[in-house]
């Protein structure tokens, strides 16, 4: 080459004044954003779903109590820590800001953004390898980390450069972010407002309680027969309780006490050393003991734990309760009182949770011989002790921990803000004499639960446009049931009610329908009982053909002919019930038919239908009406009359009883 050779120039792709030019934008597949804007709306969707349980808002399927779902959510990793945020809230607004992004523009997303995303993958690697660590496997959560990871590897098989500024993309992702969030917050706040309202309520009726029974213990102490010892829910009948609390010469206490034996302040608790809300009741008595010599305090085993708890024979809400609960039990027997309170203190400092390492490390710190101290606990005393108080526990009603009793009265308010100092503080206030545990009595189950009905407030029923009321019309004794025809319980529970108005003429009854069949029920998520609709359709036929009578002439048909009902049988039956086949079977499918049917879904979830029946007696609910070898039901019927200044005397019927 010579230098009269003209030198090729280099193609910079740039023109004089104006810099480089960027690279032209890849639009991203058509495939590709399907795929990235539908994982992303399962992200979404279910972190959404997630929020909303948390909020109380929604029912999911396979989240009830003890679940994984349930055990996740309640677990340290289910919140950020120190704002104690809801992780599924930054889930929602994560998700939303990317699903905006993402459908909002046909070109990829900017480096810093894809970097986002990664981190966010890695989140969700962690949570995931959280849960099969601790075996709680939620599938709304793994079900939200999946859509990530969907939509992670979608993202990086784009691979193409954004024409958009990385600023005005992150930039709208943080502005969603924020919108979302606040959102959530506000959301969350009102539910905290509202719950802290009915806190204070419940505190503050629970302490009037309290204040009441002590100052007539106080009253019978001057004066014995001044004072009736009956608790009120026995009034409600002449039988004895069926299983009363044994009574020791101790009275109602634990078998160690923290403070005096006589004391103006008796607090005894059921508790679970891996229980949350115990852990904070726990802290709160720690404090008041520091600063008082009137209080005494004793415990009572109550592990949510399947080794030794059959309540919870179907799950295992806290696996290592029953072993930290016979640790305590076990420290007991070797060393007496103090060592129990040692041990107790060290197993809610670990959150009742310790591997065989640990509690082996505790037990030289604290000075044991590790093989006596494991051979105690291992053995059947232990076992023993906590599997009385867990029947103790049922005996007395308790379906939750804590539990707490302050001079054999049951604090209801214990979840307000402080709720055991302010309570303690305004019973000392009334300056009640030191007395011992033996004045200590509190109800039965069977009690608890007719003063639990008792308790609830009148509600206002959502109307029904089609209802078929049995009874009297101005009966003293209303009872209104949200119900199933296809399952067990609902049935159990309407034959003891159609038994009730054999004898009493001045009560009525009003059945609606809470099918758990998808063929007719919008609100269930899957079908359980799958002939539910056809029962429920065959009982509004039936009313709509034969008025009120054809309606329970057939509702007691389909409540005692629960196996085997089909179109078949229900059409043998159909003419022995009174009406005819063909024009029943048409009714069957009448728009009225299912318009009624979805009439009373909407008022059970109106009113926060959680599990069927639903009973409501003289417009307030009955939160628990079945105990096996009790008459709740029956006692909180009679009870109803007898509010309303009824006896049992006999009134005509406004309707005809149906015909056998």
């Amino acid at each position: 080459m010579t230098k009269s050779r003209s030198k090729r120039k280099r193609n910079t792709g740039a023109s004089p004044g104006h810099g480089p030019t960027q690279h032209p934008s890849t639009t991203i597949p058509v495939l590709q954003r399907t795929v990235g804007a539908l994982a992303l709306l399962v992200a979404a969707g279910t972190a959404l779903v997630l929020a909303l349980k948390n909020l109380d808002a929604v029912s999911l399927p396979g989240c009830g109590p003890g679940s994984a779902c349930d055990q996740v959510a309640a677990s340290a990793w289910s919140k950020i820590p120190v704002i104690n945020w809801p992780v599924s809230f930054v889930g929602v607004a994560y998700f939303l800001a990317l699903l905006t992004v993402w459908g909002g523009t046909r070109a990829s997303t900017p480096p810093l953004l894809r970097l986002v995303v990664r981190c966010g993958v890695v989140a969700s690697l962690g949570f995931t390898i959280i849960m099969l660590v601790e075996g709680h496997i939620c599938q709304y959560c793994v079900a939200a980390h999946a859509g990530n990871l969907v939509f992670w590897l979608t993202l990086e098989s784009v691979r193409s450069r954004m024409a958009a500024p990385a600023s005005r993309t992150l930039g709208t992702v943080g502005l969603v972010f924020v919108l979302a969030s606040f959102a959530l917050g506000v959301a969350h706040w009102r539910q905290n407002q509202a719950l802290a309202e009915r806190g204070e309520r419940e505190l503050s009726k629970s302490i009037g309680e309290i204040i009441a029974a002590t100052s007539q213990k106080t009253a019978a102490m001057v004066d014995p027969a001044s004072v009736t010892t009956t608790h009120p829910a026995t009034t409600a009948t002449n039988e004895a309780s069926p299983d009363a609390v044994e009574t020791t010469p101790q009275g109602f206490t634990g078998r160690y006490r923290w403070g005096p034996e006589q004391a103006p302040l008796r607090l005894v608790l059921f508790t679970d050393y891996q229980c949350v809300d115990c852990n904070r009741i726990e802290r709160e008595i720690r404090l008041l003991l520091e600063e008082r010599d009137d209080i005494s305090v004793s415990l009572k085993h109550f592990p949510m734990c399947n080794d030794c708890n059959p309540r919870f024979a179907e799950r295992n809400p806290h696996a290592n309760a029953c072993w930290a609960a016979r640790a305590a039990e076990a420290a007991g027997i070797l060393r007496g009182n103090d060592a129990f309170w040692e041990m107790h203190h060290w197993l809610f400092d670990r959150h009742g949770s310790f591997t065989r390492a640990q509690l082996l490390e505790g037990l030289r710190e604290l000075g044991y011989d590790a093989t006596e101290f494991t051979r105690v606990m291992t053995g059947p005393e232990t076992l023993a002790r906590v599997e009385a108080d867990i029947q103790e526990a049922l005996t007395l009603g308790l379906h939750f921990t804590p539990m707490i009793f302050i001079n054999g009265v049951e604090f209801k308010g214990w979840y307000a803000k402080d709720a055991v100092v302010r309570a303690v503080q305004s019973v000392a206030a009334t300056n009640p004499p030191p007395m011992t545990a033996a004045h200590d009595q509190p109800p039965t189950a069977s009690e608890k639960y007719v003063a639990d009905w008792r308790e609830q407030r009148v509600r206002r029923l959502p109307a029904d446009n089609r209802t078929w009321t049995r009874g009297a019309t101005d009966a003293a004794v209303r009872i209104v049931v949200w119900g199933d025809y296809q399952e067990p319980f609902t049935a159990q529970a309407d034959g003891i009610i159609r038994a009730f108005l054999e004898q009493r003429a001045d009560a009525s009854y009003a059945f609606r329908h809470y099918p758990v069949d998808q063929g007719c029920n919008p609100e269930v998520k899957s079908t359980m009982h799958p002939q539910a609709c056809l029962a429920a359709r065959a009982a509004e036929a039936a009313g709509a053909l034969g008025g009120a009578e054809g309606y329970w002439r057939m509702h007691d048909w389909l409540m005692d002919h629960q196996d085997g009902l089909n179109a078949k049988t229900l059409r043998e039956a159909v003419p022995q019930l009174g009406l005819e086949a063909d024009v029943f079977f048409a009714t069957l499918d009448d728009a009225a038919v299912a318009t009624a049917i979805v009439e009373d879904v909407h008022a059970a979830k109106q009113l926060g239908l959680r599990s069927i029946p639903m009973v409501f007696v003289n417009e307030k609910w009955v939160p628990r009406w079945l105990r096996e070898g009790d008459r709740v039901l029956e006692r909180i019927l009679e009870e109803a009359g007898r509010e309303q200044g009824h006896g049992t005397r006999t009134y005509p019927k406004t309707l005809s009883e149906p015909r056998p």
